[in-house]
């Protein structure tokens, strides 16, 4: 391989890791050839200091790696590496690697070009807080004979390559694109974006081939060569492998495409897996929750005021523990014991604990924290992760049930119904619990919810779409917080009635007179449900965020559980969403879009929510359609939206920033991240999932604008549901304690 270029777009097969793949790439590859359209392989350069090994001719060498790379002396207050071009050209874009280890890269530069003699900084040369070790930088600029750049933060400089490019087309067949992330993304290849980590045995195996006209072949074999075992053709830019169904075994597979007028392209490797999504997401999820707990975890603050940092009254994360507990006790049982509570306890009453002072959201959580610990009766010490985050989230609720959200939302600080309904899982979920947790937490519980459920007895008034907010009211403003109905995802439709029909069998349970009320609500709440919601509003959809799942799932628990209590309608209701979420996934992704017309993910928002609580929406829908056309397609687009999730979009990336902290088989992350050290820190937690592309980026658009980036714990709780449902499906058995 003599074009250097080739290794930015795909790993060896059997590597693992981009970093691993340039070293030993880099160690062995010649230069790119002088004809190649990257003018500043033909340019000379100078720099304002440098390294006795990291001398400025390494920035525009071709190579891209550490051990190719310009460093600047450490007293140089404001370095700078100048480029002179061999003959005056236009200039359309300049590509900047930076970092080390892919890490510490360039937050600050200046790029400056100069013509005719005189420097100027073109718009968009000023480069703030970036965070990608390949930052494309756009311009337009004509009759250039020198490019500079400068780095006005001073620093070791530690530029890996310089690229630049005259015209707009050359730089995409070029490659290098604006992150790591997508320079693999080579427009002369067959790209195959799928779910990195890998499929289940029996479910729908597809991936996207963008660039790959209809009818050419692609093969399935094992990643570490050898013959095909599975052949298929490319439709509509998909492949759909479902047939191949391996042995069960740690192989890892590989998808390869030949023809159709373009490079090869074989895919990242994958596991195919009877049980892939317990084995490989489970502990992630659980880790990710065990770090991001309020004051004890990861970080000592408590942004939001709740049991986990930046939580909030509608995060639903005890309902998602106590789904996954239900789906397979056993599994939760095998989990890595990491939480001591005794120890925990003996951490935070120490006079010396460090309590972040300046968290603006989480004032008094450190008292609140401290009385869980005096004032509630712990787990027992064996009790799995699952059940004592459970009594954790419980038992902060119990000595502090009143919480606001900081982002600013009207509804204030109050005992909100969505707290008790949560709570009310743990009740519910009492005969399995019990063998972990104190009577006297179960007794609390039970009171705390009983003594506060009259507004969960009620339509949510902010459910009713006369008081959404049109898709302008995100034009403006600061998108992350106010009201934001119901794009924040705080008031989902029908997000009361599993809560009450909890209730009603809990209040059975113990022979109370008023049992019938919470059927009675449920039954109603359903009712309003199929009289007001129009599926066809996309608002209704996936405009509840990651909060849909409080509203499909729920219709789909009261028919299958309660079947002649059910109001009229309740099956056709369903029915209907399962049509516009089918329709509106009718394209090379199989992604189910916001609308049909202009948006594909939310208007302004982060997808990523949506993506990862779609599976428990269109799983359940399953369960209770009978046409096997439209019961097998809502298995694709499930399945489908959690390959999005994990590397099956138009950044060919999976959605932690950091897969390292706690996901296995994760060969690219997403390439932006929240910005560190403020807000909840949940950069610091294992099994964070940060963001995904929006409509900027669709249908294939990999160069296309970031949303925001953040591994939101409503997020976590999201993905938490969705694993429960998929460990439920395709039996149809919901968990029942």
């Amino acid at each position: 391989m003599n074009d250097q270029s080739l290794y930015r777009f795909a790993l060896p097969v059997g590597i693992r890791s981009r970093a691993v793949a340039i070293a030993l790439i880099a160690a062995s590859s010649a230069l790119l050839p002088a004809s190649a359209v990257n003018l500043a392989l033909d340019a000379t350069v100078k720099a304002s200091s440098e390294m006795k090994d990291g001398a400025a001719a390494k920035a525009i060498d071709g190579v891209e790696s550490d051990a190719s790379r310009w460093l600047a002396a450490p007293t140089d207050k404001v370095p700078w590496i100048e480029i002179t071009l061999k003959q005056r050209s236009d200039l359309t874009a300049v590509d900047v690697y930076s970092g080390w280890k892919e890490e510490s890269v360039l937050a600050d530069f200046n790029v400056e070009v100069q013509s005719s003699g005189q420097w100027k900084s073109p718009e968009g040369g000023k480069v703030r807080q970036n965070s990608d070790p390949v930052r494309r930088v756009p311009i337009s600029a004509t009759g250039v004979e020198k490019v500079r750049v400068s780095l006005p933060s001073g620093g070791p400089g530690r530029i890996r390559e310089i690229a630049l490019y005259r015209s707009r087309d050359e730089a995409i067949r070029s490659g290098v694109k604006s992150t790591m992330a997508s320079a693999r993304i080579d427009r002369k290849s067959n790209l195959i974006a799928l779910n990195q980590v890998g499929f289940q045995t029996a479910w729908p195996k597809r991936f996207t081939a963008p660039l790959t006209p209809d009818g050419t072949p692609f093969s399935v074999r094992s990643a570490k060569g050898g013959e095909p075992l599975f052949q298929g053709t490319i439709t509509g830019n998909i492949g759909d492998f479902s047939a191949f169904r391996p042995a069960e075994s740690d192989q890892e597979y590989v998808v390869e495409i030949k023809g159709g007028g373009l490079r090869d392209g074989v895919s990242d490797p994958f596991w195919v897996r009877n049980n892939l999504m317990k084995g490989r997401f489970w502990q992630p999820a659980v880790d990710f929750l065990i770090d991001a707990r309020s004051v004890v975890g990861t970080h000592a603050s408590a942004f939001g005021g709740c049991p986990w940092r930046d939580g909030t009254y509608y995060d639903a994360i005890i309902p998602a523990l106590v789904l996954m507990q239900l789906s397979d006790p056993a599994r939760t049982a095998a989990m890595p014991r990491q939480i001591d509570w005794e120890a925990d306890k003996r951490r935070v009453l120490a006079p010396e604990f460090k309590y972040w002072a300046g968290d603006p959201g989480g004032k008094g959580v450190l008292e609140i924290a401290r009385k869980y610990y005096q004032e509630i009766e712990p787990p027992r010490a064996d009790a799995p992760d699952v059940v004592k985050l459970i009594h954790w989230g419980a038992g902060f609720y119990l000595v502090n049930p009143a919480t606001q959200d900081p982002m600013g939302d009207p509804a204030g600080r109050r005992v909100h119904a969505q707290t008790m309904e949560q709570v009310a899982y743990v009740v519910w979920a009492w005969p399995v619990l019990k063998q972990w947790l104190p009577e006297s937490f179960y007794n609390r519980c039970k009171a705390l919810c009983f003594a506060n459920w009259g507004p969960a007895l009620e339509v949510d008034p902010l459910s009713d779409p006369s008081k959404y907010l049109p898709e302008t009211s995100l034009e403006s403003g600061n998108i992350m917080g106010g009201d934001l109905n119901p794009y924040k995802g705080r008031h989902a439709p029908g997000h009361s009635i599993v809560p009450n029909l909890l209730m009603y069998e809990v209040a059975k349970r113990d022979n109370r007179q008023d049992a019938s009320k919470y059927l009675d609500a449920a039954v109603a709440q359903a009712a309003w449900v199929i009289k007001t919601i129009d599926w066809n509003d996309p608002r209704s959809t996936k405009g509840q965020r990651m909060s849909e799942h409080r509203t499909i799932p729920n219709l789909v628990w009261l028919l299958k559980n309660y079947p002649d209590k059910a109001p009229a309608g309740l099956k056709e209701k369903i029915s209907a969403w399962a049509d516009v979420a089918i329709r509106r996934s009718d394209n090379l992704w199989d992604y189910r879009r916001y609308d049909e017309d202009r948006n594909w993910a939310l208007p302004k928002l982060s997808d990523i929510g949506n993506l990862v609580s779609f599976p428990a929406c269109a799983l359940s829908a399953a369960w209770v359609i009978d046409d096997p056309k439209v019961k097998l397609r809502l298995e694709e687009i499930a399945v489908a939206q959690a390959d999005a999730a994990f590397g099956r979009n138009p950044r060919l990336a999976a959605s932690p920033h950091k897969p390292e902290m706690g996901f296995t088989g994760i060969e690219y992350g997403w390439p932006r991240g929240h910005q560190e050290n403020i807000c909840a820190r949940l950069e610091l937690c294992r099994g964070s999932i940060s963001s995904g592309p929006g409509t900027e980026m669709y249908p294939f658009n990999p160069d296309g604008a970031y949303r925001h980036a953040e591994g939101w714990v409503c997020y976590g709780a999201a993905w938490g549901i969705s694993l429960s449902y998929m460990s439920a499906y395709p039996s149809g058995n919901l968990p029942k304690p």
